[in-house]
């Protein structure tokens, strides 16, 4: 099936406690709207039952979906009640419909709506209905196919060495022959590259319990240079690196920019109370150095003066911080003082390597993927 985008979510905030509003989410796709029902797909229906039972016991109760992240945002009548960490107080005597309470004067609690309630959709079904699979279920790698040859080549090779890596955890060469084999059948250059990762011989391919589909390419499954590749500083992070000797007004100006773009800006220094900036001025850190890798944000900006360049050169973090967003493939922004500190780190000139001005802002929305074979072997 392509790729059909139906709707947007939009992520507006942060939450507000990681526990409550993240571990304790329970998505089951047996809950449903009107207008939504089920197909026969066997998949579908293991999961509207597997994901129930696994969130009972995940979350250790059957009334998960009273917890606040999980239940729904206006009032649900019905008579679900008791069970472990019950959370609400349901009243009156009777737990089922249709009573006669009502009439007496008590609590007779909800009734069924069939204009606004469920219905099941009225789909016309024909033929014996059997405990078997489609035939479909027999084609283990024709999706896989599609997948691997509609990406780009940077991540044809991530994906490649991806499996270099996880096969190399594993012991028993049988087992890596037989990942191999099934890999042919993917993509036979897939299996050839992952075969040399892991200095092994090509076998012959598994056998197939159904023919393997040359499928039309998606463009959708890719990320770079996908119709969706987004080159935007919206959402995106940058950490501005200072120390003694900074330029105020430059740091100043930066955040600015990055804000104005849509991004974050948050001011990392080798001491969290703050730095001395070139006016005076003590400038507060969002973030100390020795604390916050740049695997953090999205892109770095490196506003140093000469002294505090000279004082970074033999501070581990700060060598790390540039290397790893150098190998990152991240856009850096430095001033000519920081070159000891770019140089010391291994970085090398390209196109995400820019001055800071308004071609770093333009520069931070995006990755490098042509540096990378600069700085490691991919398969």
């Amino acid at each position: 099936m392509p790729v059909r985008f139906v709707g947007r979510m939009v992520l507006d905030r942060w939450p507000d406690n990681f526990f409550a509003e993240t571990e304790q989410v329970a998505y089951c796709p047996a809950n449903i709207v009107p207008g939504i029902d089920f197909s026969n797909d066997p998949l579908l229906q293991g999961r509207l039952f597997s994901y129930l039972d696994t969130q009972k016991s995940r979350l250790g109760t059957a009334n998960f979906h009273q917890i606040p992240i999980n239940a729904p945002k206006c009032p649900v009548m019905n008579f679900q009640r008791d069970g472990q960490m019950q959370m609400l107080q349901p009243k009156g005597r009777a737990n089922y419909e249709p009573n006669s309470l009502g009439n007496s004067g008590e609590i007779s609690g909800p009734r069924e709506c069939p204009a606004t309630g469920f219905q099941t959709f009225p789909s016309a079904e024909q033929g014996d209905k059997l405990r078997i699979r489609d035939e479909s279920f027999a084609d283990h790698y024709s999706q896989a196919r599609l997948f691997f040859r509609s990406l780009d080549p940077a991540e044809q090779a991530h994906l490649a060495s991806a499996f270099v890596f996880e096969l190399s955890k594993v012991t028993i060469g049988e087992i890596r022959r037989r990942m191999l084999a099934n890999l042919v059948n993917v993509d036979p250059n897939l299996a050839g590259r992952v075969a040399g990762g892991l200095n092994m011989e090509v076998p012959d391919a598994s056998p197939v319990a159904a023919p393997v589909q040359d499928l039309e390419l998606s463009p959708a499954l890719r990320i770079i240079g996908g119709p969706h590749e987004l080159h935007t500083l919206k959402g995106r992070t940058v950490g501005i690196l200072v120390a003694d000797g900074s330029n105020r007004q430059s740091v100043d100006q930066l955040a600015t920019n990055v804000r104005e773009a849509g991004g974050r800006a948050l001011i990392v220094a080798p001491k969290i109370g703050g730095t001395k900036m070139s006016d005076g001025s003590v400038l507060e850190a969002d973030a100390q150095l020795a604390g916050f890798p740049s695997v953090m944000v999205d892109a770095i900006a490196l506003e140093l003066a000469n002294k505090g360049c000279e004082l970074l050169l033999t501070e581990a973090a700060a060598i790390q911080f540039v290397m790893d967003a150098f190998g990152h493939l991240k856009a850096i922004g430095a001033t000519p003082a920081a070159k000891p500190l770019l140089d010391k780190a291994g970085v090398e000139p390209d196109a995400g390597i820019v001055p800071i001005d308004e071609r770093f802002v333009q520069a931070a929305g995006r990755r490098y993927w042509d540096r990378e074979h600069k700085i490691r072997t991919l398969a």
